[in-house]
C-alpha cells in the first residue's frame, strides 16, 4: 500500500516568496555597515605576465583611501586544495589570464577606489601565452601551473578491443561546444568585518561552510573566530562558490580596520570569476546490428583555464550506459591562459551527454533504428554497478567499492515524452522533417541524461530541527539559498516527519555560527542528501516529544503518533493533545530539558547509488532562407523520484530546460584571439534564452519512489539542462538531414552547411 504523506507533494509556496516579490530579501550586495569602505579590483591587462615591478604608494596617499593590498599583503601560498574549485594565492607575482587580480583598493566609496586603482603602477613583463586547448597539449606550449598543463583521469571495464571486434558497426564522431556563462541574475559580492581576533563575512554563496573552513584554515584561525553568514543568491549555476575577492575584501578590512565591501559589477562576474569549461570530445561506439552496445571509447578534452586544476568533469555519462560490457572514458583538464573554468549547472554531463547522445544517433541512423529504441536497449538499470567516481580511486591502493543503481524510471520517461510529442505518429526516420512548408522545415529530437543525486564525498550534512514550547519548530540547516526552495522543500520533511503544519516551521540557513556543518549545495546534494539527515533530526525531536507525551496520555512512546499537530493514541485516536500542550512542559519547573532539539547527521550509502534520471523532446521549426531555429514545443519528462513539491520542481525544470535550448542555440563566450578578454561580458552582448524564446514546456514526473532516499525523494536541479543541447541538435537534424557537431548552432552556422549540402 502507497505510503500516505500530508506535505510531501504539495505544492507549498516558497518560504521567503513575500520577500522576493516585494524586493525585502536582502542579497549581500544590500549589505551596508558603519563606516563600511568600498573596494575595486585592478586587473591585468594581459594573458599571461610577471609583475616585474608595483608601486602603490600614490594610491595609498589619496585622501578617502583605507587599504590598498598586493600580492606583498597575503599568504603567497595557495588558498585552496580542493580539485574542481582550485584558485592559488589569492595574489600572485603572475598573473594568467586577461583580467586576473592584481591588486585592490578600498576606499570611502567606490568613485575614490576607482581612482586608487588608476594610481597604481604596474610594470608587466610579459609571458607566453595559450589559448588553444589542444596546442596547451603540446610539452612545447607556455607553461600555465607549474604542475603542467594537462590533468587526467580514466573510467574503464572490460576489453574495449574485444567489444569493437564483436561490433557489426564502429562509428566515430568528434564533438565541441561553446564557452557558456553561468549569468545568474546578480553580482557577486562579500562584505569582511573584523571584531578584534574574529571576523564575520557576509555573502551571497552557496557554499557558506566550505568557505568558513578554507578561510579559517586560510587564515591559521579557528573555525570558531570565523562567522560566514550566508546570504540568498539570484540564482547560482556554479557562480556563487569561494573565489579570491571574498579573501581580498577580508584583508583589506584587517589592513584598514573597517569593514570593507566588495562588489564586482555585472561584466566582472561575467568576466573575471568563472565559466564553464570548453571541451573537445570523441567517441568510438560499437553497436551491434540489433542496437546493443559492444564498446565504448571516449576522450573528453576540456578547458581549466587560468586557474581550474579539475582532472575529471564529474559526470554520470559513463554510468548511464554502464550497460556496455567494455568501456573506456580518458578524460583531461587542460590549462590555459583564459578565464578560469569550473563546475557550472550539470557540469560534465551537459558536455560529455552532447557527445554521447549525437554518437548514439550517428549509430542510429546507419543501423536504421528508432533513437528511442536503441536508448531503451543500452540504458543503465536499478542493479547495475556504478563506475563512475572510480577514477578518484587510481593510485591510492584502494579498491573501489561495488555500488549498484537503487532506481530508474528512464523507460516511463522515454515513453510519456514519446507520447506527448505524437513521435511513433509522426517519426518519418533520419533526416525526413515531420513537417515542411515552403521555406520551413519541422523536425524531432529527443535525447536522455543522468545525473548524480549528491556523492558521498562531499560530506555527511547536518541537520538541527528544534522544537518551540508553543509547539512552533526551528529548522536549522547549513545549505545555501539560491532559489532553488531548499528552505521550503527541507521545511516540508519536517513537516511529514514531524506531524506538524508547515506553516508552522521557520528556518535558518547557511549561517556557520547558528547552523550545524552541511555538505555545499552543489551537485543536487539538497534534496537527496540534506534530506536524509533532515528527516533523522525531524524524527529526533518527534521521539523526544512522544517520550514527553507519555505522562500526558498515560501512553508508551511507541503506541503513540503526531498528525496535524496533534499527539494521539494509535489504537484510541481520540485520545490526543495539542503538541503545544506536550512541549510546554519543556521548562525546568518540570526537571526536564529545556528545548527539545533534534539532531541528525547522515552520510548517503557507497551502495546503492541514486542517480536522476531525464528524457526530454523537443520540436523545432528550421527556416533554410534566413537559418533561423524556433522551438515549437518542448516536452521533458524526469524521475526525480517522489517529487517534495510540485511547483518548485516543475520551475527547476523550467530554467532548465531555458539554459540547455540556450546553450544549443545561442550562448558561447567570444574571447579576442590577441589578448584572451572576453568581448561580450553582459547581457547585452551574451545572448540568453528568455522566456519570449521558448513556448512553456511541457514538464511532467515519474514518480519511481527511491529506496534511499527520505520518502523516496532523489534530486532534480543540477541535472535538468543535460539533455537539451542534445535533443536540439537532433531536432535540427530531422528538419534538415544536417548533423553539427558543435554548439551552439547559429544561423549562420546552418546557412552554411545547408549552401554545402545543395552544392554536394
Amino acid at each position: 500500500m502507497p505510503e500516505q504523506l500530508a506535505v510531501i507533494g504539495k505544492g507549498f509556496p516558497l518560504k521567503d516568496a513575500y520577500e522576493k516579490v516585494t524586493g525585502s530579501l536582502e542579497y549581500a550586495v544590500d549589505v551596508v555597515l558603519p563606516g563600511m569602505l568600498h573596494a575595486k579590483v585592478l586587473r591585468s591587462p594581459h594573458a599571461h605576465a610577471r609583475i616585474a615591478k608595483i608601486d602603490t604608494s600614490r594610491a595609498e596617499s589619496l585622501p578617502g583611501v583605507g587599504a590598498v593590498i598586493t600580492y606583498r599583503d597575503v599568504p603567497r601560498e595557495e588558498w585552496s586544495d580542493t580539485d574542481f574549485n582550485y584558485r592559488g594565492p589569492v595574489l600572485d607575482e603572475r598573473v594568467r589570464y586577461y583580467g586576473d587580480e592584481v591588486a585592490a583598493a578600498a576606499a570611502r566609496d567606490q568613485y575614490v577606489a576607482e581612482r586608487a586603482l588608476r594610481l597604481i603602477e604596474v610594470e608587466y613583463e610579459e609571458l607566453p601565452h595559450v589559448f588553444d586547448l589542444e596546442e596547451a597539449l603540446s610539452p612545447d606550449a607556455p607553461r600555465v601551473t607549474s604542475t603542467g598543463n594537462v590533468k587526467s583521469s580514466v573510467v574503464e571495464w572490460g576489453d574495449i578491443d574485444a567489444g569493437f571486434r564483436q561490433a557489426d558497426l564502429v562509428v566515430e564522431h568528434a564533438t565541441t561546444m561553446g564557452n557558456q556563462q553561468s549569468a545568474p541574475l546578480g553580482r557577486n559580492a562579500c562584505v569582511a568585518r573584523w571584531n578584534g581576533d574574529k571576523l564575520t563575512v557576509w555573502t551571497s554563496t552557496q557554499v557558506p561552510f566550505q568557505l568558513r573552513d578554507r578561510m579559517a584554515a586560510f587564515l591559521k584561525m579557528p573555525e570558531s573566530h570565523v562567522r560566514v553568514i550566508g546570504m540568498p543568491t539570484g540564482a547560482s549555476f556554479g557562480l556563487w562558490w569561494l573565489f579570491n575577492f571574498h579573501f581580498m575584501a577580508v584583508f583589506l578590512a584587517k589592513k584598514s580596520g573597517r569593514p570593507v565591501k566588495l562588489d564586482l559589477t555585472q561584466e566582472e562576474s561575467f568576466a573575471t570569476v568563472k565559466r564553464r569549461e570548453r571541451p573537445i570530445s570523441w567517441v568510438k561506439l560499437g553497436v551491434r546490428r540489433d542496437g546493443s552496445f559492444t564498446a565504448i571509447h571516449f576522450k573528453h578534452l576540456f578547458d581549466n583555464g587560468g586557474y581550474g586544476n579539475k582532472a575529471n568533469p564529474y559526470e554520470s555519462v559513463s554510468d548511464l550506459w554502464a550497460r556496455a560490457p567494455s568501456a573506456k572514458f580518458e578524460m583531461y583538464g587542460v590549462s590555459t591562459n583564459l578565464l578560469t573554468a569550473g563546475c557550472m549547472r550539470g557540469v560534465g554531463d551537459v558536455t560529455m551527454n552532447f557527445s554521447m547522445e549525437e554518437t548514439i544517433d550517428k549509430a542510429a541512423e546507419q543501423l536504421a533504428i528508432d533513437p528511442l529504441a536503441i536508448r531503451i536497449k543500452n540504458h543503465v538499470r536499478p542493479g547495475d554497478q556504478m563506475r563512475g567516481g572510480s577514477w578518484g580511486y587510481a593510485g591510492t591502493g584502494v579498491p573501489y567499492p561495488v555500488k549498484t543503481l537503487s532506481s530508474c524510471g528512464l523507460d516511463d520517461c522515454i515513453e510519456r515524452g514519446a507520447q506527448a510529442v505524437g513521435w511513433k505518429e509522426r517519426w518519418r526516420g533520419w533526416g525526413t522533417p515531420v513537417a515542411a512548408s515552403g521555406s520551413k522545415r519541422r523536425g524531432l529530437g529527443m535525447a536522455i541524461a543522468a545525473h548524480i543525486c549528491g556523492e558521498p564525498f562531499l560530506g555527511t550534512p547536518s541537520v538541527i530541527v528544534k522544537v518551540n514550547h508553543d509547539g512552533s519548530v526551528n529548522l536549522l540547516t547549513g545549505v545555501g539559498r539560491m532559489g532553488q526552495g531548499a528552505d521550503t522543500t527541507q521545511a516540508q520533511i519536517v513537516a511529514e516527519e514531524l506531524g506538524v503544519s508547515f506553516e508552522s516551521i521557520s528556518g535558518a540557513h547557511g549561517d556557520t555560527d547558528t547552523c550545524p556543518w552541511s555538505v555545499p549545495s552543489v551537485g543536487s546534494t539538497n534534496a537527496h542528501m540534506t534530506g536524509l539527515a533532515t528527516r533523522a533530526a525531524a524524527a529526533d525531536a518527534k521521539r523526544q516529544i512522544l517520550q514527553l507525551a507519555g505522562d500526558v496520555l498515560e501512553a508508551r512512546p511507541e503506541d503513540m503518533d503526531i498528525k496535524n499537530g496533534m499527539v494521539y493514541v494509535k489504537e484510541l485516536p481520540e485520545r490526543r493533545v495539542p503538541i503545544s500542550q506536550v512541549t510546554a512542559r519543556v521548562r525546568p519547573e518540570y526537571m526536564s530539558a529545556d528545548t527539545i532539539v533534534g539532531r541528525a547527521a547522515r552520510a548517503v550509502p557507497q551502495s546503492p547509488v541514486a542517480k536522476m534520471f531525464m528524457a526530454h523532446f523537443v520540436e523545432v521549426e528550421v527556416d533554410t532562407i534566413t537559418g533561423d531555429v524556433r522551438i515549437i514545443k518542448y516536452v521533458a519528462v524526469h524521475d526525480s523520484g517522489r517529487i517534495i513539491n510540485p511547483e518548485i520542481c516543475q520551475n527547476q525544470v523550467s530554467g532548465g530546460v531555458l539554459l540547455g535550448s540556450g546553450f544549443g542555440l545561442m550562448e558561447s563566450l567570444v574571447f579576442d584571439e590577441k589578448t584572451g578578454r572576453i568581448l561580450n561580458p553582459n547581457y547585452v552582448d551574451y545572448k540568453i534564452f528568455t522566456s519570449v524564446d521558448l513556448p512553456d514546456p511541457e514538464i511532467s514526473f515519474v514518480e519511481v519512489i527511491d529506496p534511499v532516499g527520505a520518502f523516496g525523494v532523489k534530486s532534480l536541479g543540477e541535472g535538468v539542462a543535460c539533455p537539451a543541447p542534445a535533443a536540439v541538435a537532433q531536432a535540427i537534424h530531422n528538419a534538415t538531414a544536417i548533423r553539427f557537431n558543435c554548439v551552439p548552432i547559429t544561423p549562420e552556422m546552418i546557412l552554411g552547411a545547408l549552401k554545402g549540402q545543395k552544392e554536394s
